[in-house]
């Protein structure tokens, strides 16, 4: 994966993927060789009228499309894939800000769908200066729980933060129902807890202590994501 250390200080992958740049003139300029782009969406992340993008790059290895002669698809992509985030320039390039390659956990099993879909689901969009990533869990074999999460992002002193989450869980052999919502920067989280069969579910607010917003940069494996520890 393309583990970078900071901004300013690049290195490719362990299998030799070129350097990804700071700034480029165009967004396709930002994929290094032996990834592909994969989907993109465009705003203004910084309200100065120019179309800011977010682009989902992929790895292209073969080897890691791994053949299955049990329960699932007959082959699944393991590739990891990276989120970078860039504003566009005044001269028409763009600005690398943030990077992460870990939020969009890998696929590991045969029967695990996709965590971020198809490009046209709406799983990742960038609107009023909100980015918001979509992650699902859900395998036809192996287990039981599934969940569906979003993280909001905005820029705040110039740094790509995390400002809410959102997490709809489901047991599917108990039928638990478990949401949460969180605003940080009001420090309000809305709580429910019950089941599917409920038909009606209350909600419980809370007040979250005041920590520093989660730099987009620094959030791992979404699926690893616990707010109470983060």
């Amino acid at each position: 994966m393309l583990l970078l250390a900071n901004t300013d200080d690049l290195a490719g992958d362990e299998a030799g993927a070129d350097p990804i740049p700071l700034s480029t003139a165009s967004a396709q300029d930002f994929v290094p060789g032996g990834w592909y782009l994969e989907r993109s969406v465009v705003g203004d992340l910084n309200a100065d009228g120019l179309s800011d993008i977010v682009l989902i790059m992929r790895q292209n290895d073969p080897k890691l499309l791994i053949d299955n002669e049990g329960l699932g698809r007959d082959r699944y992509d393991s590739n990891p894939r990276t989120i970078l985030v860039a504003l566009k320039q005044s001269d028409g390039g763009y600005l690398r800000i943030a990077q992460n390659d870990q939020i969009i956990p890998v696929i590991s099993s045969a029967t695990m769908d996709d965590p971020i879909g198809d490009a046209g689901d709406g799983s990742l969009s960038l609107v009023k200066g909100v980015m918001r990533l979509r992650i699902g869990f859900w395998a036809s074999a192996g287990a039981w729980q599934m969940f569906n999460r979003t993280f909001s992002f905005r820029l705040n002193d110039r740094r790509l933060r995390l400002i809410g989450y959102d997490n709809y869980y489901v047991h599917r052999g108990s039928g638990e129902l478990k949401t949460t919502s969180i605003n940080y920067l009001t420090r309000r989280k809305k709580s429910q807890n019950g089941s599917i069969e409920d038909t009606h579910v209350p909600e419980v607010w809370s007040k979250i202590s005041r920590k520093p917003l989660i730099l987009f940069d620094n959030i791992g494996d979404g699926f690893d994501f616990d707010p109470d520890r983060n």
